[in-house]
């Protein structure tokens, strides 16, 4: 796949979960794409993989159960596994350390036929202890 189609896939993706954020009527605080609103916060690397900071692709407040929302898409087109990827996730479950467990979830969509591949990394990646604060969620729009 091009690098272009993975770039219009990639925004689709973050379109896709915006809408879904939206329809949770989670308060949007910043999105890496723009689409109206501010670009997310840079959240704290405290020592892992590349050791550079990250911004997730959203960032949003659930004001009905008070927790803050992490919200990354990936295209399964080689971006799972690469050194920066790999330290998103451990930055963003980091959040959940420094918040205390249940204060931040991480969701991420992926195209639907991804959705076992990503499920068996994330558990391979992630400790048990934060499964629970990751919502991996199956594209309606993008198959593959």
């Amino acid at each position: 796949m091009s690098d272009r189609k993975d770039f219009e896939k990639h925004s689709d993706l973050v379109a896709e979960l915006l809408d879904i954020f939206k329809q949770r009527s989670f308060e949007i605080l910043g999105v890496s794409e723009g689409m109206g609103y501010p670009f997310p916060q840079t959240l704290y690397n405290d020592g892992y993989g590349d050791q550079e900071d990250k911004e997730p692709d959203i960032y949003a407040y659930d004001k009905k159960n008070n927790v803050y929302i992490i919200g990354e898409a990936k295209t399964g087109a080689g971006d799972f596994e690469t050194e920066h990827a790999l330290t998103q996730y451990n930055v963003y479950v980091d959040q959940l350390n420094q918040r205390g467990s249940g204060k931040v979830y991480l969701y991420v969509i992926v195209p639907a036929a991804k959705v076992p591949e990503f499920n068996s990394l994330i558990t391979h990646y992630i400790h048990r202890d934060y499964w629970g604060n990751i919502v991996l969620v199956s594209s309606k729009r993008w198959q593959e």
